[in-house]
């Protein structure tokens, strides 16, 4: 049967173990990134484990469980000194953290493994263990006194280096830990030194002193970093439990004592006395919590407002830096179109004074001289606009663009975007003068070319053999070729230099896509095509420029020819619903990467796939075909699927004569 006093030191035990594990648990939680939290969760879960393995040797009461308490105990001292460090921000020499730990596991291999450690337990007595070591405890006793040693050291040591707030922290973490070190030492070493080994069971009682005074420093000055008034509440309610428990054992000891006296006015004053400090406790930890959360609050509310200032400053500086190192101009009108912001290069193209204009109603800038072009495109009312070119004097063509700006959903004012083009449009004026230059002296020598193979062909200067024939044919082909690209390149500088003037008329599109398929025989009997055209009986006669549409019907039926398979499908047809006609031509060839549907419209482009296939394209036909339809008033757009072909439409509105 154990004693009240068995019992209350197995009780104490475990609850220091607890008090402990709690506490690492706590801090480990509020920062779970910082290495100081994480070492003393590990610091705190090794005391834990000794203290449950001291509890559990106390109700076994064999050597195994002995053994284990010791062996845990290596373990307790390495986790401290890595704490120890951590706590002044340093780390251990990597070998010398490789020696502790081989000291630790052979230290643990041993104890548990052979009889070094402890050779027998002798007996077991309320005040603790008899025990008769072996030659490795003596050895064990060392390295502990010199592990509590460091462990103290180290931060002792780092005091003197700190700022007042660090060192209140350190002292009273240090003084807790100063203590469990030494009153360990006491009870578990030097006491066993001089043969009194039963008080063994009486030294992990002590790790409270730990709890206590670290516990003190998190609420006091906030060490690790950890502010809580949960915590607070927490180690208040703890010590009120720890009053209450002591007044109880005080109570249950009279008890035992005085069994032959009347005790029950000591219980009235042990309740008193609990239920007095309790809410003593309570008024102060009320007016305590009161005065640190209103601090806290404060404090939070200052240190968010600074942060949200420098955080605005800053990115306020940002911008400013980004829109004055723009290469663009930039003007930003506020709400009511007043300007609100000039970049130094919106300042150099249009020749503007930033200072004279802040603050003024955009169109101010009209007295400007190369702002004034601008300002008549936008003052019928401010509006967005896309990439729009002015030219504001022989040497300056700009070009702009106006963005509304909206911020949850309002509508806070516009940016103008300015950009020089002059540069890019002189060079391209001298690139299409210089095209249509070289295509004009091209077409002279193809023509004649074209005139001498016709000739050939024909005979008119004798009869040719089968492979001369063919030769002449090839040539014919290829020349045909060089002429149509020829007049593609002239097409594409008349459309630049807004010089592609249409020859309007009323025409029938059928006969136009007829003409187109009469052309193409040759071709679609070679491949085994088969041309499906849907034409429509009754079909209104249009307003349109034969020639070009006749060149963009061409296009699409050249293109669903080429980059179908031998033995293909091809599907023209019309519509009409009164308003617009739609053709399109469907072919179910190789089809368009998707990747390059975007550019498929542009000058000289050519999907990746097709210019395998057919390396004879120019890449202008759909860029002519664009801007044909566009110039008559209609829309161009396909359909395609890479592998299953595409579909090209257009279409254009029913204009009759002189409509």
């Amino acid at each position: 049967m154990m004693s009240w006093f068995s019992i209350t030191i197995i009780a104490v035990t475990f609850l220091s173990g607890l008090a402990n594990m709690a506490l690492a648990v706590y801090v480990y939680r509020k920062n779970p990134r910082e290495r100081i939290n994480k070492n003393f969760f590990y610091f705190g879960f090794a005391i834990f484990l000794w203290c449950l393995t001291k509890f559990i040797s106390m109700l076994y009461k064999n050597i195994f469980w002995l053994e284990i308490n010791y062996s845990s105990g290596s373990i307790l001292e390495l986790a401290g000194i890595y704490f120890s460090y951590a706590l002044i921000d340093k780390k251990i020499n990597k070998w010398v953290g490789v020696l502790l730990y081989v000291i630790c596991a052979g230290f643990i291999a041993t104890t548990i493994s052979t009889n070094l450690f402890i050779k027998n337990l002798i007996s077991f007595s309320d005040l603790g263990f008899k025990v008769d070591y072996g030659p490795l405890f003596y050895v064990w006793a060392i390295y502990t006194f010199l592990i509590v040693s460091v462990i103290v050291y180290v931060p002792f040591s780092f005091i003197k280096k700190a700022d007042e707030r660090r060192k209140k922290q350190i002292a009273y973490f240090l003084t807790g830990e100063a203590i469990l070190g030494f009153w360990v030492l006491i009870i578990s070493i030097i006491l066993p030194f001089l043969g009194f080994t039963q008080f063994t069971v009486l030294d992990t009682p002590a790790t409270l002193f730990l709890v206590g005074f670290t516990s003190y420093s998190i609420i006091k000055y906030h060490l690790m970093d950890i502010s809580s008034l949960l915590f607070q509440a927490f180690v208040y309610a703890l010590v009120i439990i720890v009053i209450i428990s002591l007044l109880l054992l005080l109570m249950f000891a009279g008890s035992f004592l005085f069994a032959h006296f009347m005790i029950w006015p000591l219980y009235i004053i042990a309740v008193a006395v609990a239920i007095v400090l309790f809410f003593i406790g309570r008024l102060f930890f009320i007016e305590k919590r009161d005065l640190e959360k209103a601090k806290i609050n404060l404090t939070d509310l200052l240190a968010k407002s600074e942060e949200n200032r420098k955080r605005a400053e800053t990115e306020r500086d940002k911008t400013t830096t980004i829109i004055s190192s723009f290469t663009d101009g930039l003007i930003i009108l506020d709400e009511n179109n007043d300007i609100f912001s000039i970049n130094p290069e919106a300042e150099k193209i249009l020749g503007l004074d930033k200072n004279k204009l802040l603050g003024k109603s955009f169109q101010t800038m009209a007295e400007y001289s190369k702002a004034e072009p601008i300002v008549s495109v936008i003052i019928p009312g401010i509006r967005n606009i896309h990439r729009r070119e002015v030219e504001v004097n022989k040497k300056l063509i700009v070009e702009f663009s106006v963005i509304s700006l909206t911020l949850n959903k309002s509508d806070i004012g516009h940016l103008l975007v300015i950009h020089d083009v002059t540069r890019e449009k002189i060079v391209e004026r001298m690139k299409t003068e210089f095209v249509s230059l070289a295509a004009h002296q091209l077409r002279t020598p193809l023509s004649i070319v074209k005139w001498s193979m016709s000739m050939l062909k024909k005979g008119d200067f004798g009869k040719l053999n089968k492979k001369q024939g063919e030769i002449v044919k090839n040539t014919f082909r290829n020349n045909e070729r060089l002429i149509s690209l020829v007049n593609d390149l002239l097409n594409v500088t008349r459309i630049e230099e807004g010089r592609y003037l249409y020859e309007m008329a009323m025409a029938d599109i059928r006969e136009i896509i007829k003409s187109v398929m009469e052309n193409y025989k040759e071709e679609i009997k070679a491949k085994k095509i088969i041309i499906d055209f849907k034409k429509p009986e009754d079909f209104p006669l249009m307003m349109i420029d034969t020639e070009k549409i006749k060149l963009v019907v061409q296009n699409f039926i050249d293109n669903a020819i080429n980059y179908s398979q031998p033995g293909g499908k091809v599907i023209i047809s019309l519509k009409n619903d009164d308003k617009n006609i739609e053709f399109k031509v469907q072919d179910f060839g190789i089809g368009i990467p998707e990747e390059e549907q975007s550019k498929i419209f542009g000058k000289f482009s050519r999907a990746g796939n097709a210019a395998k296939m057919n390396t004879t394209g120019s890449g202008l036909g759909l860029f002519l075909s664009k801007n044909i339809i566009e110039a008559h008033g209609g829309e161009i757009w396909f359909e395609s699927e890479e592998g299953k072909g595409a579909s090209f439409y257009f279409s254009l509105p029913i204009k009759k004569e002189g409509v």
